[in-house]
Parts: C-alpha cells; sequence; structure tokens
C-alpha cells in the first residue's frame, strides 16, 4: 500500500472510533442543554481519541508538516476530517466540521464571559483572589487588588459567617463599579469533607500573630478585641467594667505566656467591646495579669478571663500508631482521632491509606480493633509532627459515598444565591453530586449564576467523563483544578500529569478552568517568589482564570501574575506556540 494510502486509512480508522462514540454517547449528548450539544459531541469525540494509542501517527503526520491532533481538542472532528481531504489521491479541499478551530475557540470564549464576566482590558486570563478575614477587607483593600490587576473574589464559606462575607461583597463590588470593573464574586460551598477531632481537652493558648515580611519588620500590627466573654477568633477577654470607659490611645499591658512584654493599644469602640492592636506577637492564657494606663497613669489592674479548654495536640511520627473511632478515646495508650461519620469508618479496610491535614501525615489502616481502626504512620513532614483537632482526612483508596450538599452548605449557598454571582461545589466526586447542586440553582432562578466543579478527588478523576456530561445541562459552569487537594489524594508525581489532562479536558467541553493553589503563595505572603513559582504562573495562562489564595502581599502577587500573564500571551494559546518576532533573534 502507498505510504500516503495508509496513512490516510490510519486517519479514517480514527475517525470512524470517534464517530462511532458520538453515537454510542447520543443519549446523554441529547441530555446536555442545546447551547452546549455541540460541546458535548466534542467530548464523545476526544474522549474516543485518547482511548487510542496514535503516537507513531501523529509523528508520521508531524513529518509531512500537517496537523499532529495535538492541539484538536476543541474541534476533534474537523481536524480528522481536514487531514483526510489533505491525505486524498485527489488532494480535495479541506472539508472541515461545522465545529471547526476557530469556532471552538469562540465557544469557550463565550462560556468563559458568561461565567466571569467581560474580559479583563489587557489580557484573556482572568484573575481571582482568596478573600482574608473580613477584618482585614475594606476600600484599601479592595482598591490594591483590584488596581493590581485582580478580577474575581472568592470566598472560602467554610469560615466565617454570612455577616462577614457580606461586608466583604459590599467592598468588592462597590470599588469594583468605582474602577469600572465587573467584580464577580463566588462563595465556596464547604462540600463533604472530612475532618478529624481530638476529644483530649487542654488549657486553651490563644495565639495571636504578627504580619511581618522576609526580614523580620512588622507589615502592620495585629488587630484584636477587648471583649467581656470570649467567644471566637481574635478575642481577649477583660473584666467587663473596663470596657464602657476605655478610650482611644488607653494601653492595656500584659506579660504574655511566652514571658514577655506586650502592650496592646486601644483604637475605638467595637461590636462587642473595644477594638485594639498590637505591633508583636502574643501567646494568651487564662488568668494573665493585666495593667490599663492612659498616658503615665495607671488606671486599674485586672486578669485574663476565662477561656475554653481546647483540643489537645497530637505529635506524630513515620511509625507511630493512632485509633481512628467515632468517639475519639482508645482502649490503650493509643492516642485516638474521632471521626463523626459512622458509614465511613465502616467503608474502611485494613491496608487503605489515611491522609492527614492536607498530607503532612500518610498513615496506612493496621487493622480493625475493638475500639475502632489502629493506624500507623508512614510517613510525616517533620519529625514529629503536630496534628490540630478539625484538621481535614481523606482516604484516597477507599469507596466512598458522600453527600454532595451538607448542612455546612446551606448557610453559604442561600448567601451565595442573595449576594453572590455563583458557588464553588467543593469536593465533587460523581455526575450525580453534580446534579443535586445543579437541581438547587436551577431551583432558585437565578438566570447566569454560575457554577464551578472543584477538581480535587481521586473519586472526580475517576469519574471526569460522567461530570463533565452532567455539567454540560448547565450554564455558566467552569471548572477548578484544586491542585492542593488533588496532590494528596492522587500523589505529587500524578499531579503534573492530571493538571495537564484538566486542561486538555475543559478545552474539549469548552469550559474554563480555574488553575488553583499556591500560585505565587510566596509572594503572596512574603513579596518575593521563588524561581519554580514563576515558572508556574507562566504555565497557569493556559488556563481561563488563575487564582490566588490570601496573604499580606497578594496585591504584589496580583500585579506580578497579571505582567506575567500579558507577557505569556504573546507567545502561547493553550497548548499552541505563538511566534511573535524575538529581541534575541533580531539581535544576531
Amino acid at each position: 500500500m502507498d505510504p500516503g494510502e495508509s496513512l490516510r486509512a490510519a486517519v479514517l480508522a480514527v475517525q470512524q472510533a470517534i464517530e462511532a462514540a458520538g453515537e454510542r454517547e447520543r443519549a446523554r449528548i441529547e441530555a446536555a442543554l442545546p447551547k452546549h450539544r455541540p460541546s458535548a459531541l466534542n467530548l464523545a469525540h476526544y474522549l474516543a481519541l485518547r482511548k487510542l494509542d496514535i503516537r507513531h501517527l501523529q509523528l508520521e503526520l508531524a513529518a509531512l508538516g500537517l496537523s499532529s491532533l495535538g492541539r484538536s481538542e476543541g474541534h476533534v472532528r474537523d481536524a480528522l476530517l481536514r487531514l483526510s481531504s489533505w491525505l486524498s489521491a485527489e488532494r480535495l479541499p479541506p472539508a472541515g466540521d461545522s465545529l471547526d478551530r476557530s469556532k471552538g475557540e469562540a465557544r469557550l470564549h463565550a462560556n468563559t464571559r458568561a461565567l466571569f464576566g467581560p474580559r479583563p482590558a489587557d489580557r484573556h486570563v482572568y484573575i481571582m483572589v482568596t478573600a482574608p478575614d473580613a477584618a482585614e477587607i475594606g476600600e484599601p483593600w479592595a482598591d490594591a487588588i483590584l488596581q493590581a490587576g485582580a478580577d474575581l473574589l472568592r470566598i472560602n464559606g467554610a469560615h466565617e459567617s454570612p455577616a462577614e462575607w457580606a461586608r466583604m461583597v459590599a467592598s468588592f463590588k462597590a470599588r469594583a463599579a468605582a474602577l469600572g470593573k465587573p467584580g464577580r464574586v463566588f462563595v465556596d460551598l464547604p462540600g463533604p469533607k472530612l475532618r478529624t477531632e481530638s476529644r483530649e481537652l487542654e488549657d486553651a493558648v490563644l495565639h495571636f500573630p504578627r504580619h511581618k515580611d522576609r526580614a523580620g519588620r512588622t507589615l502592620q500590627p495585629t488587630a484584636l478585641q477587648l471583649v467581656a466573654e470570649y467567644r471566637e477568633g481574635a478575642e481577649i477577654p477583660v473584666p467587663p467594667h473596663w470596657l464602657p470607659r476605655l478610650a482611644p490611645r488607653d494601653v492595656v499591658s500584659i506579660t504574655d505566656a511566652g514571658g514577655r512584654r506586650r502592650s496592646l493599644v486601644v483604637r475605638g469602640r467595637s461590636e462587642r467591646g473595644a477594638a485594639a492592636e498590637c505591633d508583636r506577637s502574643l501567646y494568651i492564657t487564662a488568668g494573665l495579669a493585666l495593667a490599663w494606663r492612659r498616658g503615665d497613669a495607671l488606671l486599674e489592674e485586672g486578669r485574663v478571663g476565662a477561656l475554653p479548654r481546647q483540643p489537645r495536640e497530637l505529635k506524630l511520627d513515620a511509625g507511630d500508631g493512632f485509633v481512628l473511632n467515632q468517639g475519639g478515646k482508645s482502649e490503650d495508650a493509643v492516642p485516638a482521632l474521632a471521626l463523626e461519620e459512622p458509614a465511613v469508618l465502616a467503608a474502611l479496610r485494613p491496608g487503605e491509606r489515611v491522609i492527614l491535614d492536607d498530607g503532612r501525615l500518610v498513615a496506612v489502616i493496621e487493622a480493625a480493633r475493638a475500639d475502632g481502626l489502629l493506624c500507623r504512620v508512614q510517613r510525616a513532614l517533620k519529625s514529629p509532627t503536630r496534628l490540630r483537632s478539625g484538621k481535614g482526612v481523606c482516604f484516597p483508596d477507599s469507596a466512598l459515598s458522600l453527600g454532595a450538599i451538607g448542612p455546612h452548605d446551606e448557610a453559604a449557598l442561600a448567601f451565595a444565591l442573595e449576594h453572590a454571582d455563583g458557588v464553588a461545589a467543593s469536593f465533587v466526586h460523581s455526575a450525580h453530586d453534580v446534579a443535586v447542586i445543579g437541581a438547587r440553582l436551577d431551583a432558585a432562578a437565578r438566570p447566569g449564576f454560575g457554577l464551578i466543579l472543584k477538581l480535587e478527588t481521586r473519586a472526580a478523576m475517576r469519574n471526569l467523563p460522567e461530570i463533565l456530561f452532567e455539567a454540560l445541562k448547565h450554564d455558566p459552569v467552569g471548572l477548578m483544578i484544586a491542585r492542593g487537594d488533588l496532590a494528596v489524594e492522587m500523589s505529587f508525581e500524578r499531579l503534573a500529569e492530571m493538571q495537564e489532562e484538566l486542561l486538555w479536558f475543559g478545552e474539549a467541553c469548552h469550559l474554563p478552568v480555574i488553575w488553583a493553589t499556591e500560585v505565587l503563595d510566596t509572594v503572596a505572603h512574603t513579596g518575593v517568589p521563588t524561581r519554580a513559582e514563576v515558572t508556574d504562573a507562566a504555565m497557569s495562562m493556559r488556563a481561563e482564570c488563575v487564582m490566588l489564595n490570601k496573604g499580606p502581599h497578594l496585591p504584589a502577587a496580583v500585579r506580578m501574575l497579571a505582567d506575567i500573564i500579558r507577557k505569556m500571551e504573546k507567545h502561547q494559546f493553550k497548548k499552541r506556540s505563538l511566534y511573535r518576532p524575538l529581541e534575541l533573534a533580531r539581535a544576531t
């Protein structure tokens, strides 16, 4: 057979495979929204293509200067039809599909704008930032990040309250409107993340850290509240009768639990007492002596009020054992952790992994005992590693069934539907999870309200095709590569491969992708990047949106990311290199 004919036969075989897949998936394609059906068909074609090993065919096509199908994610059938035309004996003019490259890209851009709003003026890629604590958000903060280049705000629904979220949204949207930006806001639903609890209690120690740079210089004082009775967060209980009389510039002196002298400067009234600041870090326990001064005059002495007892930290190292059960107690001296999910505990088996605190501790279930599951630590980040109560736990080897919307999600969902522009569904495991959340959003009847699916579990990767077909029943919708939890569940080595595959599948169904977790994280916290972070940020621009986490230097991180994206967009779109003139070449 003529080499050209052999090559054409190989292309036709691939074409027949994807056509057959389109017919097999006809029901799921027709179930998509009418506007998404071409994308659902292309997804079916891409899935069929990626079931084949066409590497040798790609090399042969590239040797002839033809498309090697390596950039065909958004228009699979069109790419194959055009190749068949070029390889035919009659050298027919290219006969492509109705969904060609330009239309595939147009669909992706339209879906991106529907979810995130009008594109930024100077780039295609959007920048999303994670909101810090509500106490830190105000007009100056919002102005700083928006002027640096932020486009979207993410609120973590696992922390703080609807009242605090409302203040965040109001500040961000007001300043975005003043600066002529859409300023869309998305709320993360906490999702069914499992957490372990330590049931042994000890006296509380409250730590109030200072914000400092890499040289140890204080960037801003630590804000705290002086209150009559401690509830939560950055609060110090003082004698209640002080509160009505505390005045701005009064000083409450204390020797903290570490024996260091600290001064709390009163700045004004607050909802529950008095707002104060300290320019140093401090550790507080109940009963510490206080001295209230106004100028040089000592007005009164007192003591720190009662603090609730807190769960005891565990210290674990490689080789250590612990018991995982519902009650958080063991029958011997082995430390115990409580997991209040009896159905999950019943599904766990010896030999399966237990990953704690975002991978800082990795253990294996050794045996089932009368008092629970005996686990043995295989790897610890430090020697020993401290494990605080309430840290996340995952079981990547176990077959678990978790609900898509739990009690913790309801408040965040209700708030988002009233105040925000969309929600991000955390820990999506299956198409059923997407359907449950999608049905809730459909019932709310808010046209244009966005849904972001956070892909961060081994189950999500296993069920990805079904999740994507279900996603195409909703609009607007996008995907997030939540690399933190995904790395824990899949391993860091596998993450490098998975983040690439998720970008490809997002393009195949023309849905925008958010590249998230620790992008320029060192910059956000210290103001100075690492070399690896800069490379990661340059790679991130192949997504439609890049998300930054919070930090005292967040505006600097946003500004640097926007600059990197602007530069890289001149060189690359998705996987396609763009050849603009290079100064290196001109200088030769």
